[in-house]
């Protein structure tokens, strides 16, 4: 492959912007960014403060650098998000990617020379730990060219977690090069970073999948597969702590422990196959149980005589049953419980809401080694094949554990909604948790999911910060009517807009929030001269954009277990209409709580709908009713309360 030509994609040098992510450690920052002032002073700099609103100190050092521009949105959006934010906001500079726990002490010359020879997409200087800066070339076993990895694969990434990279140090087991190399043929860490622009314009940002940890890996495997080269530069610059912004923060440690395990694998999994990640994974847990060293490191403090809970899931995106194991794991911790969340297959957005109190990791389903901090526990799965399959090899284990499936996945309700092995595997579970009696009563009326069933119905709000009832804002003179959902087929929004296309005479308009695989041939269905009134509205990072100014929240699926955005309408006072499927009914009261529409066709909706329309006076009222309803039996924690019983139900000397 020819490799791309620095030297004619520039007509001119180009400035370099020093972009750096914090998060909380302001101490370190503070000297991170004087080091720059003193090193680099006619460079730009661009933080980005993860840390969250008001952190101590972090006020102190912003007044201390007044010429730094500070950026963040008051979350944690992770690394990777956060350097594609900054990378945004200097749109022609080579780009400098520097660790708030890093100390610049002499200039990168050489460094920033690499990025002007032909190819260069990254470069690096050699590093040496922070105190250590009258260094020799070698302390204790750092060697400072170690920045720079060798190509790696399940063998190399397993000896360097188990700690045998630097005793086999230059041969084909180890990632770390025996001398300093010029062209690196893996990666180099992101402590200090050049990365040139073009090389970035071509290749891409970071993958913001990886959030913490491995970005810079896999950005410069992409980047030398696309005949790009990366570099160590001949000089040694900087100082690096390595003990990261978590220092003393145990939950927070043992949290990035968990994400730069699981990024490995995401990396192998992005370069190779989802199998070398899980044998990766794999590995590092048997390696925890026979490791003297690692041993203890993995013990877990019991906090209560409480059974530990471990979570299945397969990924942690946005969706209803993800959302939901984030609360409930969340407010069982507030409880006093040990909440594990295993991913079956990666990670996701969603390990951002998480607290650092809940542990989570990601596990192939056929090696389901989880260290729990008490002997009794049980592990809650959903009803996948993965998820199942893990549940049944943990449960195995003795019978101290104990299993419950919590089902999410929508009844069929002409026919049996499970295979007959994956039935049969959930008939052996210690109880079947629906979310509803009709959700029980559809997903066993064509086939048997065993004896004993509990009902724990799902939950958004805290029954704790919910307000009294108010009436919403008056309703528009145009009501705007939304959807919010993943665009596929049985969420029939093409039933939707053919239903108000035949209410062209009243006034209306839909937004249709979310994405897809259904989308663009749905979305075409739209007829067009429509457009101006029925909006597709593409990808929600979550309701509160999508229900901000909404009126009437409709829900036209033919096929729902249990639907989450009708508990986020009702939290905000928002009327619901929507298919009277599986457990909607019960949710909505049998539609004392908001309008149920059988049957699922589209003149039922358009008749429903023209109703509505025709008397929006009535709509403050059914969002009351549907408010109510939501606090009285849809709260975290009714949730909990009835998960709790469940625990109880199936632990012979129950849980409190």
């Amino acid at each position: 492959m020819t490799r791309p030509n620095s030297e004619t994609t520039t007509t001119q040098p180009r400035s370099v912007s020093v972009l750096i992510v914090a998060y909380r450690s302001p101490e370190q920052l503070a000297t991170c960014l004087d080091s720059v002032e003193k090193i680099l002073s006619d460079m730009q700099v661009l933080v980005w403060d993860n840390s969250g609103p008001d952190y101590p100190g972090m006020d102190e050092v912003r007044r201390a650098h007044p010429e730094t521009r500070w950026f963040g949105d008051g979350s944690n959006k992770g690394f990777a998000a956060a350097v594609n934010a900054l990378a945004s906001e200097a749109p022609e500079d080579h780009l400098l990617l520097l660790n708030p726990d890093a100390e610049l002490f002499a200039p990168l010359d050489r460094t920033l020379a690499l990025l002007s020879e032909d190819g260069v997409a990254a470069a690096a200087p050699m590093v040496v730990p922070n105190g250590d800066r009258f260094h020799s070339e070698r302390t204790g076993r750092h060697r400072t060219w170690d920045v720079a990895h060798r190509s790696s694969g399940v063998v190399r990434s397993l000896v360097s977690k188990a700690g045998y990279s630097e005793a086999l140090r230059g041969t084909p087991l180890s990632d770390l090069y025996a001398s300093a190399p010029d062209e690196v043929d893996g990666y180099l860490t992101g402590a200090c970073l050049a990365i040139h622009r073009d090389a970035w314009n071509s290749v891409g940002p970071f993958d913001e999948e990886f959030f913490l940890y491995g970005e810079e890996f896999d950005w410069q495997q992409r980047a030398r597969s696309a005949g790009w080269t990366v570099r160590l530069a001949d000089e040694t610059s900087i100082a690096h702590s390595g003990a990261g912004t978590v220092a003393g923060d145990d939950s927070g440690t043992s949290r990035s422990a968990e994400l730069l395990r699981a990024n490995v694998a995401l990396g192998l999994e992005h370069r190779r196959t989802v199998h070398s990640a899980d044998l990766y994974l794999a590995g590092t847990s048997i390696l925890d149980r026979v490791q003297r060293s690692r041993r203890a490191a993995r013990r877990r403090t019991r906090s209560s005589t409480k059974p530990s809970i471990v979570f299945t899931i397969n990924r942690l995106v946005y969706g209803g049953a993800e959302r939901h194991h984030v609360l409930l794991a969340t407010e069982l911790q507030r409880r006093g419980y040990d909440v594990t969340i295993a991913a079956m297959q990666r990670f996701g957005p969603l390990v951002a809401e998480i607290p650092h109190s809940v542990r989570v990791v990601r596990q192939p389903w056929w090696a389901p080694m989880i260290d729990t901090a008490h002997e009794n526990a049980i592990v809650v799965s959903g009803d996948t094949n993965t998820e199942v399959g893990f549940s049944t090899l943990w449960r195995a284990a003795g019978s101290h554990r104990k299993w419950l499936v919590a089902a999410h996945i929508p009844p069929e309700p002409a026919a049996a909604t499970y295979s007959r092995p994956l039935a049969r595997a959930m008939t052996r579970a210690d109880g079947f948790i629906a979310l509803s009696p009709s959700h029980w009563a559809e997903a066993t009326a064509h086939q048997h999911l065993g004896d004993t069933m509990f009902v724990a119905p799902n939950g958004v709000v805290s029954g704790r910060t919910l307000p009294d009832a108010q009436p919403r804002r008056p309703i528009s003179d145009v009501p705007h009517l939304v959807m919010l959902s993943r665009i596929l087929e049985h969420k029939n929004p093409h039933l939707l807009v053919e239903a108000l296309d035949g209410l062209r005479h009243l006034p209306w308009e839909l937004s249709i929030y979310g994405d897809g695989p259904d989308r663009a041939r749905l979305e075409a269905l739209t007829p067009s001269d429509l457009a101006g009134r029925i909006k597709w509205r593409g990808w929600s990072p979550g309701p509160d954009q999508a229900l901000a100014d909404c009126d009437l929240l409709c829900v036209p699926s033919r096929s729902e277990a249990f639907p989450m955005v009708i508990l986020e309408a009702m939290a905000r006072r928002i009327p619901v209409v929507a298919s009277a499927v599986c457990a909607v009914p019960d949710m909505l009261d049998h539609g004392n709580s908001g309008r149920l529409v059988e049957p699922i066709t589209v003149d039922a909706w358009r008749n429903t709908l023209a109703e509505l329309l025709g008397d929006p006076s009535t709509w403050p009222n059914l969002g009351l009713a549907g408010y109510d309803r939501m606090r009285t039996e849809y709260t975290i924690e009714s949730m909990a309360d009835a998960y709790e019983h469940s625990f109880d139900s199936v632990m012979p000397q129950g849980t409190r």
